[in-house]
């Protein structure tokens, strides 16, 4: 299959036949789903923002003094998106593919493989804009209640960023999720990348990379554009040149892991 075909598969009706299913499963239990990230802001809230932001009083962004408070509200939407989206890629995906064997009874079906890769994607994807939007409706109510200064208005905007993003980051742990040997081998992409790469992309805490690798790696990064978008937006009102950074950086990760899945999960599932 060409590159082409595997990135054309994206708008065939059975990939979003595979984003249905795993939606139409998912919602069955919409309690369990909606509580946790529902939950999470409000303790990285207060552990951050109101335990952590009474040490670290004022810091400055854009030109303005903000609290810290202010600072991390932003990240904490950004990280949401990340996280959901990762983690539901690698464990979500793999459970599906080798526990439940639900790929190989989709693959009994008009369904082909890079349908299936597509679904996840998008599954994962969407699951981590949801999360996001969740987040955004627990800070929107931090700001009125007083907690949070926030811009609240341009949060449906927000949303598509966090969506976009979401799927550049699902594309690139599906590629774990096609090499680890078993499910205790997620450690490593967890421990090592995922839990890293939250932290040092300006969700909770600024960096200034001096070295000229470890800056431009900062610009590839999705995650990075999406929390210094939605803290312009939110503290400012408008969008920077993140946001230009965002579109770019999320459509390179999502093109370059999707190809680079193709072969690999074609390898894992069918053996070829």
């Amino acid at each position: 299959m060409s590159s082409l075909e595997v990135l054309v598969g994206l708008w065939d009706w059975r990939s979003w036949m595979v984003l249905r299913r795993n939606a139409l499963v998912h919602f069955r239990n919409w309690k369990t789903a909606i509580v946790p990230p529902a939950m999470e802001p409000v303790i990285f809230f207060l552990a951050f923002g109101i335990g952590l932001g009474t040490f670290v009083g004022t810091m400055v962004f854009d030109g303005m003094t903000i609290s810290y408070v202010n600072y991390i509200a932003p990240g904490l939407m950004a990280y949401t998106s990340f996280s959901t989206a990762y983690f539901e890629a690698l464990y979500g995906s793999y459970v599906r593919m080798f526990y439940q064997k639900t790929w190989d009874g989709m693959l009994g079906t008009q369904v082909e493989l890079v349908h299936i890769l597509w679904g996840e994607i998008l599954w994962a994807g969407c699951r981590g804009g949801i999360n996001g939007c969740i987040v955004g409706v627990v800070l929107t109510i931090f700001h009125f209640l007083g907690l949070v200064e926030l811009v609240w208005p341009v949060l449906p905007l927000l949303v598509v960023c966090g969506f976009l993003a979401a799927w550049a980051f699902a594309s690139f742990a599906l590629i774990f999720t096609a090499l680890v040997p078993s499910i205790d081998h997620m450690n490593y992409p967890v421990f090592m990348i995922g839990i890293p790469l939250g932290l040092v992309s300006h969700t909770y805490f600024p960096l200034a990379p001096q070295h000229p690798v470890f800056f431009a790696l900062l610009q590839l990064n999705p995650l990075y554009h999406l929390a210094e978008t939605n803290r312009s937006w939110l503290l400012t009102g408008a969008p920077n040149l993140h946001l230009l950074g965002l579109v770019l950086s999320a459509l390179v990760w999502l093109t370059v892991c999707v190809l680079i899945n193709q072969p690999l999960m074609r390898r894992r599932v069918l053996g070829d």
